[in-house]
């Protein structure tokens, strides 16, 4: 053939597959590109930071002061009493929680100690929090007669960067197995999808696939806790808390991905805007740098995606030595979540059987 029989044979081929192309060199490019406009200015200087008074000497006055201070360099909030800051410092709400002392307007007052008090499994938060340390201490100096120090006090223990990461890598295993090895299984089965159908219910099909791989998400986390065994790491990646979570995750990003596979028919297109979902996903959750590192309306898009949570959970439980109870609320949103998702993929499975 020459060349210009070749280039026909590829403009009818193109022609054929001419939705999956427009979603790849089209649809997909343009949101990706739009997307670049929720990043903002990506520095840890909207990081929200607690106020607190480190009794009831403190006067409303004196906060206020602080608060506007803070917002120089970070986005303060004010808590009535110390547990509900820490409580919200270890929710990740709050990424440090400044307490301040008594008596900062009183005449001859000469020394006033500030405490700056961070988690020390919030990683990447560690060199921020010096430079807000530093920052704070400079501004209260400033601001009172009294000469003001700000002392860091770390809790919950440390851990370094790579016991940080090692949730967050679990975590990814089960979304990317969720959204490309899943959609590749049904896409294969698409051909004998109608014979299954005379044996069995569709629903009970996927119902039986999605819980198989559930399970097999066990083999990654066994895998994960061993390496972290083996490496000396103190993290605990077999309580029956995060467990639970990476279970439900994994079952509301399959009902997702089937959902879109069901949809599209299993088409190709389908396994396409599977990957597109995981990249945004991934883009938006903000699973390795806290929220708080990000713009205003990066902040607000991740607190509108489950996995969010599902990290903050994930990663609390296994680093921390925090209740479950603590993350209840995110853990029930998650529940909720799982439920709609079920739900679409129902009214999905329905839908393909009134087409076939």
């Amino acid at each position: 053939m020459d060349i210009p029989s070749l280039l026909r044979k590829e403009v009818l081929w193109s022609r054929h597959r001419l939705v999956t192309l427009c979603f790849l060199l089209l649809i997909l490019p343009a949101f990706f590109a739009t997307t670049t406009a929720a990043f903002g200015t990506v520095i840890p200087e909207d990081a929200p930071v607690g106020i607190v008074a480190e009794n009831e000497s403190v006067t409303d006055d004196e906060i206020a002061l602080i608060e506007g201070g803070l917002t120089l360099f970070s986005e303060p909030r004010v808590y009535e009493n110390a547990s509900a800051a820490r409580r919200a410092l270890h929710r990740e709400q709050v990424y440090a929680v400044l307490e301040v002392p008594p008596g900062l307007y009183d005449e001859g007052a000469r020394n006033a100690t500030f405490t700056l008090i961070v988690d020390g499994s919030m990683v990447p938060f560690e060199q921020p929090s010096k430079a807000i340390q530093g920052i704070a201490g400079g501004y209260l100096d400033r601001e009172f007669d009294a000469d003001v120090t700000v002392e860091r006090e770390v809790v919950g223990g440390t851990h370094s960067l790579s016991e940080y990461l090692l949730p967050v890598f679990l975590l990814g295993i089960v979304m990317l197995f969720a959204f490309t090895y899943l959609p590749y299984n049904l896409a294969r089965e698409r051909d004998v999808l109608d014979r299954l159908l005379v044996e069995s219910s569709l629903d009970a099909v996927v119902a039986t696939k999605i819980g198989y791989f559930a399970v097999l998400m066990l083999i990654p986390t066994v895998a994960f806790g061993a390496a972290a065994a083996a490496l000396n790491y103190s993290v605990t990646l077999f309580v029956p808390g995060a467990i639970a979570v990476l279970l439900l995750t994994f079952v509301y990003l399959a009902a997702i991905s089937t959902s879109i596979m069901i949809l599209t028919d299993f088409d190709t297109v389908g396994r396409f805007l599977n990957v597109a979902v995981l990249l945004a996903a991934i883009t938006f959750s903000n699973l390795v740098y806290p929220v708080g590192f990000f713009s205003s309306v990066r902040r607000e898009i991740a607190r509108w995606i489950p996995l969010h949570y599902s990290m903050i959970v994930t990663r609390s439980l296994t680093l921390k030595d925090t209740p479950p109870s603590l993350y209840g609320d995110y853990v029930l949103g998650l529940v909720g979540f799982t439920v709609v998702t079920l739900l679409v993929l129902k009214l999905s499975i329905e839908r393909y059987k009134r087409t076939i």
